[in-house]
């Protein structure tokens, strides 16, 4: 019997150590996360003041296009006393509007059941409130005899009513939102759409003299069109001040009878569970050591799958459909950025179905979404609405060169809405 003489197994290597650099370096890092945690929870738990320097729509300090702050200085320029409170803390405080005083409240959709309860008190004996483009939630938590309607072509109106501040020839350009007053007495001027751009509700015994506007006469891009300006001014100043109120969100207080809707052990909890991540990041965590080569699938470059699709449209002759694309990328691009909805998605599904058919000359469908696009875009850029809907709505390019001139045609329109080089 012979016996096959072992085979000397060679001894493992030994594990390097991990160099103490590495530690120290993964500590620090340890640390400084620990600390970014704890200082956006306490951030959390004791809330943000919000900025004093405005940037939203209808701000009287905002300078840009869709800001007032043109209008505000017109009528301080003309005698009026603009006085912006800013937060409920702040509109509180000031005192208490009179029957010389008119209030001008804008970014309403901060407003819940609470502060509104507390507006409404505080206001009782002003003279005038104008409520600017509130939407449907805020009529409602005011209790105003009012509802939201559309308009959505861009037309120039008439007032067509006798209401203070306002002459039956005046003439604002009104489009996007407009309002119907559901109460008898209330007078509704410059009819557009399925409402009026002015609402005037008389005074009762249990509210002021409520004006529901459009609002966008009173922006830095509109006011110098038609009789914009005069209509805004004789709105806001029909009196001796203007009392400018603009919320903000953090003013959110519970109503009577409701409790908060975040605990109060939100705060600590939120602490707690950081801190747990952390431990079990550490304990659980993988360690460093010598690395691992492994196998990667195939990458694809995104410019090649790019140029492959270009190709291939190119191929098929689908200008047409390869514009479509284009057209439904920039409108959600622009919805995007506008903050209006558009659902990409559900357009490119149908661009992408079987039986969907693109035939030249053709326009798209009527969208109410896109409408509000164009609306927009149409007043942000001052661009003429038959050119805007054109490229937005309008029949597709069926040859490579004018799928070429329209590619550059939407690239022109949304940097003029983004205002970029």
């Amino acid at each position: 019997m012979t016996t096959t003489p072992a085979t000397p197994v060679a001894p493992a290597r030994p594990k390097r150590a991990t160099p103490g650099w590495i530690w120290l370096l993964v500590g620090v890092f340890a640390v400084l996360l620990i600390g970014a945690f704890v200082l956006i929870a306490g951030t959390a738990v004791t809330g943000l003041t919000p900025r004093e320097t405005p940037g939203v729509w209808y701000d009287p300090d905002n300078a840009r296009p869709d800001g007032s702050r043109a209008l505000a200085h017109i009528i301080d320029d003309h005698g009026g006393q603009v006085r912006v409170v800013r937060g409920l803390a702040r509109f509180t405080d000031a005192p208490q509007p009179d029957s010389d005083t008119t209030v001008v409240v804008s970014s309403t959709g901060a407003l819940n059941e609470g502060t509104a309860r507390q507006f409404l008190e505080r206001v009782s004996g002003a003279g005038r409130v104008v409520l600017v483009a509130p939407d449907s939630a805020a009529l409602e938590l005011l209790g105003l005899p009012v509802r939201v309607a559309w308009a959505a072509d861009f037309v120039v109106t008439q007032a067509r009513c006798d209401a203070p501040g306002i002459e039956p020839t005046d003439t604002v350009t009104s489009h996007g939102t407009v309002y119907r007053a559901t109460e008898a007495d209330a007078r509704e001027c410059f009819p557009a759409g399925d409402g009026s751009t002015v609402v005037v509700l008389p005074r009762t015994a249990d509210r002021p003299e409520v004006v529901v506007a459009n609002g966008r006469m009173f922006t830095n891009a509109q006011l110098t069109a038609h009789d914009d300006a005069g209509v805004a001014v004789r709105l806001l100043a029909g009196s001796g001040e203007v009392l400018w109120y603009v919320p903000f969100v953090t003013d959110q207080i519970a109503a009577d009878g409701s409790e908060s809707d975040i605990p109060a052990a939100l705060g600590p909890l939120v602490v707690l569970s950081v801190f747990a991540v952390l431990a079990l990041m550490l304990w659980r965590g993988r360690r460093f050591g010598a690395l691992v080569a492994e196998p990667l699938p195939a990458v694809v470059k995104a410019v090649e799958t790019t140029r492959a699709r270009g190709r291939m449209y190119q191929k098929a002759g689908a200008d047409a459909r390869a514009a479509a694309a284009l057209r439904i990328h920039t409108l959600s691009s622009l919805a995007s950025y506008l903050g209006l909805p558009y659902d990409a998605g559900r357009a490119t599904d149908a661009l992408a179905a079987p039986d969907h058919e693109l035939a030249d000359g053709r326009a798209d469908p009527p969208d109410p979404a896109v409408d509000a696009i164009i609306t927009t875009v149409v007043s942000v850029t001052g661009r003429d609405p038959d050119q805007v809907r054109a490229l937005l709505a309008g029949p597709l390019p069926s040859t490579a060169d004018g799928l070429m001139l329209f590619t550059s045609d939407l690239t022109a329109l949304e940097k003029e809405v983004r205002q970029t080089p």
